[in-house]
């Protein structure tokens, strides 16, 4: 009987390499961060058996326990979503790319925490989220701030500015504001600022996003099927899902 997971991986690598032919990007210029948030070690084996290898947790508990299991050796670990400073101590040491970080005071918390290897000292790589809808409800920097906080971001201690990345409206047409958000990008690299990589899109528009420039797409449902337990006790942020 065919495992769903590796056969819903399949099915979503097969639409990210379509979505790059149609927008004339070469294979392997978007990376794929199976949102595994509420699924059990078992379903994360599954998929990392299968070679995918970038999971994303929107909870901090939860990642700090998944990271910690046995069974996950060898995964690259994303914080996807809102993250309370008091938190950071939990994602810094674990995580390689926090995609939504918003504020200096976070900012310099995950450098604090992140901690050493046998190598020398880590760091911690860190998206700006961006709201790029302007939503009051919302977390997120506002697009008109987004570039000098990225300035600021890029002399923090231990951590390392990737790019940005956002959540469109719900129920809004998403490309324009991928666009938004990939031009924001291009303005800041024209500045020097080091913003190589976009997150935005999910299981219902991760091919829109990869036409507008996406370089990380994050899908959890169309992976891992929907969620099969309440949302963990540290549960906040956003009432919108960083990972369809």
């Amino acid at each position: 009987m065919p495992d769903p997971i590796l056969e819903n991986l399949r099915a979503v690598h097969a639409r990210i390499a379509d979505a790059c032919r149609a927008a004339g990007r070469p294979d392997g210029s978007v990376t794929l961060v199976a949102v595994s948030k509420t699924k059990p070690v078992a379903d994360l084996a599954a998929a990392l058996a299968a070679g995918q290898v970038d999971l994303g947790e929107n909870y901090a508990q939860e990642l700090r326990d998944k990271a910690d299991d046995p069974a996950l050796r060898g995964v690259t670990w994303h914080f996807i979503g809102a993250l309370q400073t008091n938190k950071a101590k939990l994602v810094a040491p674990r995580a390689t790319l926090v995609h939504d970080v918003d504020r200096m005071e976070l900012a310099f918390e995950l450098g604090r925490r992140v901690g050493a290897t046998h190598a020398g000292p880590r760091t911690i790589g860190v998206l700006i989220g961006v709201n790029i809808g302007e939503e009051p409800q919302k977390s997120g920097v506002l697009p008109k701030d987004a570039l000098a906080l990225a300035a600021d971001f890029a002399l923090v201690p231990g951590v390392r500015l990737r790019g940005l990345m956002c959540i469109p409206p719900a129920d809004a047409d998403p490309r324009p504001h991928f666009e938004r958000l990939r031009e924001l990008r291009d303005d800041g690299r024209a500045r020097g600022l080091p913003l190589d990589e976009l997150s935005m899109g999910m299981s219902h528009d991760y091919d829109v996003a990869i036409a507008c420039g996406a370089t990380l797409v994050r899908v959890g449902s169309a992976i891992f099927g929907a969620r099969r337990r309440p949302v963990p006790a540290d549960a906040h942020g956003s009432p919108d899902d960083p990972g369809r």
